[in-house]
């Protein structure tokens, strides 16, 4: 069973996540020398079981996931996941065409890497900076294989989506952020974000 999140809470979230994204797109302009516009549809919170279904994933589709662990007021893990033909696609457009060409050998891993922790690090500052508490990131890591299985690998019962749409060089390049809670973490990200919208309504 799924936390239950009234509009107003899912609507605080998602204005935070905009913030977010808004951050990471000008600092991927910059890194690109092009503009990057990235876009937050409406937030989703399901159970890890119905995720691939609302990323629009068959099992077997074959995936690569930034995975950004994070601390502090809720303990658990964000990633940034991409099928396996849109991550080398977002590859070529952030790094030189010879770097690209290795397809994803260490350096084009690192690129991907640099923008998932890119991306995450700019949700979890404006969540964190939304309900005034701090959240802490360690080192991402870049997981690939079958989707099923990736997410299998992701501890939390729960997870809060987004449909990102990163348009960058005149390419459409969907990617799928998640963050994957236990019931615990879930209800008290859920009492904070109560906790802001009482002080701010």
């Amino acid at each position: 069973m799924t936390t239950d999140w009234s509009e107003l809470e899912r609507d605080a979230l998602a204005e935070a996540f905009n913030v977010g994204v808004g951050s990471a797109a000008a600092v991927l302009s910059g890194m690109v020398g092009a503009e990057v516009m990235l876009s937050v549809p409406e937030l989703q919170v399901v159970d890890k079981a119905a995720a691939l279904a609302s990323f629009g994933l068959a099992p077997a589709d074959r995936v690569c996931a930034v995975v950004q662990p994070y601390g502090g007021a809720f303990e658990s893990r964000a990633l940034l996941m991409f099928t396996e033909v849109k991550s080398y696609d977002l590859v070529r457009a952030v790094v030189p065409d010879h770097v690209a060409e290795m397809r994803m050998g260490d350096m084009a891993q690192d690129a991907l890497i640099e923008v998932g922790n890119l991306v995450l690090n700019a949700c979890l500052t404006a969540v964190g900076e939304l309900l005034g508490c701090a959240l802490t990131t360690r080192v991402p890591s870049l997981v690939k294989g079958e989707a099923a299985e990736v997410l299998e690998q992701m501890e939390g019962s729960e997870m809060m989506l987004l449909h990102m749409l990163f348009s960058i060089k005149d390419k459409d390049i969907d990617g799928y952020v998640g963050f994957l809670l236990d019931q615990q973490a879930m209800g008290a990200l859920k009492q904070a974000v109560g906790n802001f919208l009482s002080a701010h309504l």
